[in-house]
């Protein structure tokens, strides 16, 4: 009786507290006491109530609190912003260690479920082969169109539609698809960079071809992005660029969580090239395979006389035979053969492990939206946790103990009054278990998330707090957990590595949160320092450079890693898509592809025919080149990146790792980067006319700088009138020149 009556003046101490405390906020706001903007929201009760009309929406910020702020989109919410911040890297480098650790937290959860039906996926391929995997990924192919003839079958019966059930319903599907399609190709965005070791570079530049190949090879009407933006317009989206702030905003009503997690997938995977070589790989393996989804949308939209040739053309640009599927298998078993040979037959086997994790991933996470006229309603589980659990045990016991000696306040938390919530009988039901913890997880300050520390409701429960002692110790820490364990799930799933890590014999990745002082920036990628590297030669009274300088080239040593460092400049543009769906950017494409050794663009797509071109040793770019030009002039044919600058001076390097660091931040050095890349292609000009090179060499030289001018003239153009990157076009070139006059002449 005693324990009763004391926890029964607690809680009523606690009920005094929250309502002097809603007293008080009121009375400092001059708020009306029937007008709680405070409230925290839910599905059907909105945040705030002084909403601005969205035509008044000038950017900025994603509010905190949103009509989407529950339980199931709370994820969601962290997967926009990530969204955001990946494709503006150069301003968030420090979400780097978290965007890796969710990397390895995503192959690990689709890894758990691949494990459950290993006999039947890319698991059930135990050891790695070129016809066992040929089988497998022909074996699949056939199970795809047996289930397409299965539901041509339904439909002729009579049949619904099984991806959208009407013209409305399409166009919806399609502008919830945007955030994915928008991402197309961004899974091999960070490949083939210039700090990749030099014996991958066949396989790594194919990889990239079919990247080039979904950026339409430079032609601005093939772009995938710009294919997909130009469907956006036709149903009348009115969908901003992805890459801005305001494309994550609620008011667009881009709410598919699948289709984000998707994008966060695609966006991830290449991020860290040379630590997840394997898994990228895997995971456009498993991209470019037809998928039953794609037959199904083609018809319906025919169906509903809406645009389908987005998705035809990835009908038959991904084909097995001479396409992105073939071009993918190709790289997968050029890779594992490379390492077997090199590193021997058990490590192709890790290797392999990875590549299947990797294609797991792909195949793990949905990229389409669900039509809700179509979607099977689910619950998901609860409790989700043990501490969640153990949580609603404490407060069941609790509302038996002081139920209606509150029945006079005022206080709401979220929905409803907290006389109703700890009602006994109701409060038996889980699902208004789960809504109570909802609301009360954002009832700050009471309960501010991730902090237990900082959250009055465990100060109150506390020594000197108006509830010690209502609550056991045991309780307490529970309380405490919980609040704790909801910061975790803001930023990074919450899935044990040990999957991941399992599979693929890998030990736990080094963290990247000691910062970039210990990354080389010729060997890591993506190195961001939060301070600019400044240029470390003088930038000051540069001239104004128009046409090649008569200098005479004398010293070579010096000369071969600026070659070599050049050719990053412009390697960050395809990163994200959505920068090339741009004439000027389009432009620049075809000047990568002429520096990476591919042929000029014809009418047509490439496909396995460039995969057999490179293999066959004719895909010469610049490094290739200047793998040459090391060869002809007796120095040691360097095997990465920071060999390649080995020859120069001090002085050079720095400038090498300067043109480097550069690249990284294109948004910002844009200008910059196409004039140092103009001022070397003026180089290329003259060293084509040099005995650095054979009689071929120069000459595949010569049509390089052919198309390089080219590509830069059509930029020029289209950014005239552009003042910072005019400016930035013109102390690009001088500053070339300034170092090759300097160290070369």
């Amino acid at each position: 009786m005693f324990i009763l009556e004391t926890t029964t003046a607690v809680l009523i101490a606690f009920l005094a507290v929250l309502a002097y405390d809603e007293i008080q906020k009121r009375l400092a706001k001059g708020r009306s006491r029937t007008k709680d903007l405070e409230t925290p929201g839910s599905p059907t009760i909105p945040i705030i109530n002084d909403v601005k009309p969205a035509g008044d929406y000038k950017g900025g910020d994603v509010p905190s609190s949103t009509k989407e702020e529950n339980p199931a989109n709370e994820e969601m919410l962290v997967h926009k912003q990530l969204y955001y911040e990946l494709h503006n890297l150069e301003r968030h480098p420090e979400i780097l260690p978290e965007c890796r650790q969710l990397l390895v937290s995503l192959l690990s959860s689709t890894l758990n479920d691949a494990l459950t039906e290993s006999e039947s996926g890319i698991l059930s391929v135990t050891r790695f082969s070129r016809d066992g995997l040929d089988q497998f990924l022909k074996d699949k192919d056939v199970d795809c169109t047996n289930l397409w003839e299965e539901y041509l079958v339904r439909r002729k019966a009579g049949g619904s539609r099984e991806m959208f059930r009407d013209k409305e319903e399409a166009k919806w599907w399609l502008k919830q698809a945007a955030p994915v399609k928008f991402v197309d190709g961004a899974w091999l965005g960070h490949i083939n960079k210039i700090s990749t070791p030099f014996k991958y570079r066949n396989i790594t530049k194919n990889a990239w071809q079919v990247m080039s190949e979904e950026l339409g090879d430079g032609d601005l009407a093939k772009n995938h992005v710009h294919v997909y933006r130009n469907l956006m317009n036709d149903i009348d989206a009115k969908l901003p660029p992805a890459d801005s702030k305001d494309f994550i905003h609620p008011r667009h009503e881009l709410n598919e969580a699948r289709c984000w997690k998707a994008a966060m997938a695609q966006l991830l995977i290449s991020l860290f090239p040379h630590d997840f070589l394997p898994e990228a790989l895997g995971f456009n393996m498993a991209y470019e395979s037809l998928p039953l989804h794609l037959l199904k949308t083609v018809k319906e939209l025919r169906e509903l006389r809406l645009d389908p040739y987005y998705f035809e053309l990835h009908i038959s640009i991904d084909n097995a035979d001479s396409g992105h599927a073939a071009m993918a298998m190709a790289a997968v078993a050029n890779y594992i053969d490379l390492v077997a040979k090199e590193e021997g037959e058990e490590a192709a086997h890790v290797v392999w492990k990875r590549v299947q994790a990797g294609y797991i991933l792909a195949e793990g996470l949905p990229t389409t939206p669900e039509s809700p006229s179509l979607k099977a309603p689910q619950e998901d589980p609860f409790p989700r946790t043990d501490t969640e659990s153990a949580l609603v045990e404490v407060f069941t016991a609790k509302s038996f103990v002081a139920h209606k000696i509150h029945c006079n306040s005022r206080l709401r938390i979220g929905r409803h009054s907290l006389v109703d919530w700890l009602e006994p009988t109701a409060f038996k039901d889980p699902q208004r278990q789960k809504k109570f913890l909802h609301d009360l997880s954002n009832c700050k300050p009471w309960v501010i998330k991730g902090d237990s520390s900082k959250s009055r409701l465990v100060k109150e429960l506390s020594w000197e707090g108006k509830m010690f002692g209502s609550f056991t110790q045991t309780e307490v820490e529970t309380v405490k957990a919980w609040i704790d364990e909801l910061g975790g799930s803001t930023r990074a799933e919450q899935v044990d590595a040990t999957t991941y890590l399992t599979l693929t014999g890998r030990s736990p990745l080094k963290s990247l949160e000691t910062g970039i002082e210990q990354q080389d920036i010729l060997l890591d990628y993506p190195v961001l320092p939060r301070t600019p590297t400044p240029c470390p030669i003088p930038t000051t009274d540069l001239p104004t450079i128009d046409h090649s300088p008569t200098i005479t080239i004398t010293n070579i040593h010096d000369l071969i890693p600026l070659i070599f460092a050049s050719t990053t400049l412009l390697q960050s543009l395809p990163s994200f898509p959505t920068r090339t769906a741009n004439a000027p950017a389009s432009a620049l494409i075809r000047v990568l592809r002429a520096q990476t050794g591919f042929p000029t663009e014809g009418p047509g797509v490439a496909g396995m025919d460039e995969v057999r071109r490179t293999d066959a040793g004719h895909a010469i770019g610049i490094v290739e080149l200047g793998i040459a030009m090391c060869r002809r002039a007796a120095l040691p044919e360097p095997e990465d990146m920071r060999a390649a600058v080995g020859s120069g001076c001090k002085e050079v390097k720095a400038f090498a790792e300067w043109m480097v660091s550069m690249s990284m931040r294109w948004c910002e050095n844009e200008g910059l980067l196409v004039g140092l890349t103009w001022g070397f292609m003026q180089v290329h000009e003259l060293v084509a006319g040099m005995e650095l090179l054979d009689g071929e060499g120069r000459g595949v030289l010569r049509d390089i700088a052919e198309r390089e001018r080219a590509g830069m003239e059509v930029w020029r153009r289209e950014v005239e009138g552009d003042r910072y990157r005019e400016e930035g076009f013109r102390r690009g070139v001088a500053i070339c020149w300034r170092v090759v006059g300097m160290f070369c002449g």
